[in-house]
């Protein structure tokens, strides 16, 4: 019996350390079950950290669903697309060219004011009717614009390069005239820049009423002249009126339009032509310029030299006598 019990016993106390032993052992099965469970909460509730996407990245990629499509520009070589703005179509005469800042200044026609005018890859030129490029814009040329308000400045979005010499009238001053090629050179009074014109057999060269010969166009003589189609390049001249020569004196008379005695200069809208003239009046003595007034007349004696015209006398006008017939208004 004591047998028994001892091996009962023992049986019993090898259960018990048995369950002992299985409840100290770690559970390894309950480990994947707990890494499944975290990977299905990370799953739902995504990282908030501050990575960067590719849009973030590259300004030039939109997100479209899970793709990034590209913008129809490249934001970091190209300029941006021109805003949906009015457009105001001028003409004039290119007198400043920078080709590498692409700016121009233009002289329109018809106006001395210049303007300060942008293009860039985003302008289109056009020459002759037909597609051209930047390199095809000169200082000089004739041209027609396409312009709109860009920001602050005035932005060239078509420019029409006019190729062919021009049909119509001019005024400007004599740079050379090569009787052999028959080609008189004037400075455009407007655009102060040279143009070329050809003389033909039947150009007429007029001085006051006289006719003169073409040869006597002298450099700095100031002309104004009419010109038909283009041959050679060249308009031809169909009429030159010269309409002062250097070293020549010349009467004005008319109103006096503006008048500055501290850099004495003096203008008129001289009465046999109607036209405006600036008079320098540095050899007239100061006592004869005391009586002078904006909107009185003045009979004035000026001498051309080439680039202005100096007064050599000046004399205010004898006031109108009155009549009768005023008196009695």
């Amino acid at each position: 019996m004591r047998v028994a019990e001892s091996s009962s016993f023992g049986y019993l106390n090898g259960s018990s350390s048995i369950q002992k032993a299985e409840m100290n052992r770690p559970n390894f099965f309950s480990i994947p079950l707990v890494v499944a469970l975290t990977g299905i909460l990370s799953a739902q509730n995504p990282p908030t950290s501050s990575t960067s996407t590719l849009t973030d990245v590259v300004p030039g990629l939109a997100a479209v669903g899970n793709h990034a499509a590209p913008l129809p520009y490249d934001p970091l070589l190209d300029p941006p697309p021109l805003p949906k703005k009015r457009v105001t179509l001028i003409g004039g005469t290119v007198t400043k060219l920078n080709s590498v800042q692409d700016e121009m200044t233009v002289r329109p026609f018809g106006n001395g004011k210049q303007m300060h005018i942008v293009f860039d890859t985003r302008t289109s030129f056009v020459r002759n009717g037909a597609p051209a490029q930047q390199r095809d814009l000169h200082q000089g040329d004739r041209i027609y614009l396409d312009t709109m308000l860009n920001g602050t400045q005035i932005f060239a979005k078509k420019i029409w390069i006019q190729a062919e010499a021009p049909t119509g009238d001019g005024r400007g001053q004599v740079v050379d005239y090569d009787t052999r090629a028959g080609l008189l050179t004037v400075r455009d009074e407007l655009s102060q820049q040279p143009a070329r014109f050809r003389l033909t057999p039947t150009t007429v060269v007029k001085d006051g009423t006289q006719t003169k010969p073409a040869s006597e166009l002298a450099p700095g003589t100031l002309v104004s002249l009419t010109f038909g189609p283009q041959q050679d390049r060249y308009g031809t001249v169909r009429e030159i009126s010269v309409l002062a020569r250097p070293g020549t004196a010349y009467s004005f008379f008319g109103k006096i339009t503006f008048l500055d005695l501290s850099n004495r200069v003096i203008a008129i809208d001289n009465n046999a032509d109607g036209k405006n003239y600036e008079i320098h009046l540095e050899d007239v003595p100061q006592g004869s310029l005391r009586t002078l007034r904006q909107g009185s007349e003045v009979g004035i004696s000026a001498v051309f030299d080439g680039h202005e015209y100096v007064a050599s006398s000046i004399a205010a006008a004898a006031p109108k006598a009155s009549t009768d017939q005023d008196q009695d208004k």
